[in-house]
């Protein structure tokens, strides 16, 4: 095995210069996450790294590489990092053993010449799994064969499956020089690891002997039916994007309702939603609006940005309006104490043209936008704090804009009712969903929790949007499996809700996350003003929320979701699942993928479009 044919081609393309080394990101060697722990393989990404492409030829690592150095600082200290390659583009080195969780800087210097400091993160353990450009994970079955999809693990066999960033050791290796067999470093962290979401035994974590910064982990395979799953580690809380691993076992295979046939790489931030509007798409993220050609889902085509001036680092919410007179595109603005409407002009859907910036008056901490015809429908969701961190009310308004003129203006807010449970605004609000017009109404999901009481039922308010001017909570549905709902898609009669077993903690030391498991509610809604609940399944996934649930079509009740890291990495990868809802009594969930930057998603004409960090993945849904 050859540490170097480990490392998977760059998923980020950059052009080439002849300036001053720029450094555009540091990431894992491996999966190419945004963090880093220290002894572990990293890479940076960037233009005029190096004068040439070349690999370390032997031990220990050298400090220079094809004229380039990295140097690599923290508490005012500086190291020059061991280099395993070089290219103009890319160079992959050993993080510093030295280096504490943190913030940590670098720069390159080629040349005489010396690239702009960067900042970026460096956590306990990163576990990053190497893998090939197909997420197959570079892993050995029990005869030292390769693990793929052709050549499967047998369940209860043991496959090695190799990575970086387990963190710290027993045994620790001096920077540069390859790990050794006796005495093995092991990895001193707690470590857990999944395939298919089924609980899989680690026997051993450690340094790869004969190799640095190489680790590797021994997983039994657990009773599995035959097929390709996701496989995830997580060490010391913190969880490894995925990758695949194939299973040989008894039983039916499990259904693959979504199949890879389009990707494009860029650049992209940590949270997403998208919007498909004809054959472009826009992928929203904190700093810019991504347009891509999707007219070809198997060959997508980057097509330009905008709204960078706009944004500055707080956009990532989008919203389409079709009903307006021309077709605008909607980012909700944050921070949230001082949100904004950020609304453009998509005529020419490949030339958006800003036609304005507004802020909702009084009204903070909007949740989303959701339309019906043109008017658009906010909720927000906020708490009060005070010096000691406790939460001493909750808040949760229902807002309606009118987007008519194309900026919006505010029309009315949901006025609190004692008789009306489903008008409390002393309720949180994350997220709503509007129905299509000749419904009217509107479903919001929220919690009973109330005032400095974070305990409660999760609860879906029904509200009545007929008269625009006067917005009436008509029903109040809850479930008490589950302490607060958070996110919502429904396919002709079946709603499915995605939800948390806890709810915000209070008090919020170190910080306010949702610190309990994922609940998935199905409800009957033949009658929409009247949600039935049908069952509520408590998984054992553990999570800080949802951000995006989204029917996959045909009238079949499969949906997709998109599920936030657990309390113990809350800036973790978020994980990518489908929910086969067909029997609407016995909701199954199928892990997909897990992957950094994964929020929001779409499904159009037969597809499912999923951003993610290191651009755009399309896959084909098939539904038997």
């Amino acid at each position: 095995m050859n540490l170097f044919r480990l490392i998977p081609f760059v998923l980020i393309p950059v052009a080439a210069s002849n300036a001053a080394s720029v450094v555009q990101a540091v990431t894992d060697a491996a999966s190419y996450a945004p963090r880093v722990s220290p002894g572990s393989l990293a890479t940076i990404f960037g233009t005029g790294l190096a004068s040439s492409t070349s690999n370390a030829s032997g031990f220990p690592l050298p400090e220079n590489i094809a004229g380039a150095s990295v140097y690599v600082s923290q508490s005012q200290v500086s190291t020059q990092a061991p280099l395993v390659y070089a290219s103009p583009t890319q160079i992959n080195f050993q993080v510093p053993s030295r280096l504490v969780a943190g913030t940590a800087a670098l720069y390159v210097t080629l040349g005489g010449g010396q690239s702009l400091i960067f900042n970026f993160t460096v956590v306990t353990a990163s576990p990053g799994l190497f893998q090939n450009t197909s997420n197959q994970a570079a892993a050995q079955n029990a005869d030292h064969s390769a693990n793929t999809s052709s050549n499967p693990a047998a369940v209860g066999s043991v496959v090695v499956v190799y990575l970086t960033g387990q963190g710290p050791l027993d045994h620790p290796v001096p920077d540069g020089t390859p790990a050794v067999i006796s005495p093995l470093a092991h990895a001193t962290s707690t470590v857990s690891a999944t395939i298919g979401g089924v609980a899989a035994t680690v026997q051993f974590l450690g340094l790869s002997p004969g190799f640095v910064g190489l680790a590797q982990a021994n997983i039994q395979v657990p009773s599995l039916a035959s097929g390709n799953y996701p496989l995830v580690i997580t060490v010391g809380g913190f969880v490894s994007s995925s990758a695949v691993l194939s299973v040989s076992g008894s039983g039916t295979k499990p259904p693959s309702f979504l199949s890879l046939v389009g990707q494009l790489s860029f650049g992209n931030a940590g949270a997403n939603s998208l919007v498909v509007y004809n054959n472009i798409t826009y992928v929203c993220n904190a700093n810019q609006i991504i347009i891509i050609d999707t007219s070809d889902v198997t060959n997508p085509v980057y097509d330009g940005e905008f709204g960078d001036a706009n944004l500055a680092g707080n956009g990532g919410k989008c919203a389409l309006n079709l009903d307006t007179s021309q077709p605008i595109l909607v980012d909700l603005l944050g921070p949230g104490s001082t949100p904004n409407f950020v609304v453009f002009d998509l005529s020419t859907p490949t030339q958006p043209v800003l036609l304005g910036q507004i802020a909702p008056q009084q009204y903070t901490f909007l949740a989303d936008l959701t339309f019906v015809g043109t008017t658009g429908f906010s909720s927000t969701s906020w708490f009060n704090i005070n010096s000691a961190n406790d939460i001493t009310a909750l808040n949760g308004d229902f807002l309606a804009f009118d987007f008519s003129a194309l900026l919006p203006q505010l029309i009315s807010f949901l006025a609190p009712n004692a008789d009306q449970p489903a008008s409390n605004n002393l309720n949180l609000r994350p997220n709503a969903l509007a129905l299509p017009p000749s419904f009217e109404l509107v479903y919001c999901d929220s919690t009973t929790a109330t005032g400095n009481s974070t305990a409660g039922y999760a609860a879906l308010d029904v509200i009545d949007v007929s008269t625009v001017q006067t917005m009436q909570g008509i029903d109040r549905v809850t479930v008490s499996e589950a302490a607060i709902f958070l996110g919502m898609a429904y396919d002709t009669t079946l709603l499915l809700v995605t939800g948390n077993t806890t709810g915000f903690r209070n008090p919020g030391v170190p910080d306010f996350n949702l610190t309990g498991t994922l609940t998935l509610t199905t409800m009957d809604i033949s009658n929409v003003s009247s949600p039935q609940p049908i069952t509520t399944v408590v998984t054992k996934i553990q999570t800080t929320g949802t951000y995006n649930v989204e029917p996959l079509g045909s009238s079949v009740f499969v949906y997709a979701l998109v599920n936030n890291p657990p309390e113990t990495d809350p800036t973790g990868p978020g994980s990518l699942m489908i929910v086969d809802a067909r029997t609407s009594s016995a909701p199954v969930l199928y892990p997909f993928i897990t992957q950094f930057g994964l929020s929001g998603i779409a499904a159009s004409n037969g597809y499912l479009l999923v951003p993610n960090q290191n651009g755009l993945s399309i896959y084909k849904v098939s539904i038997t």
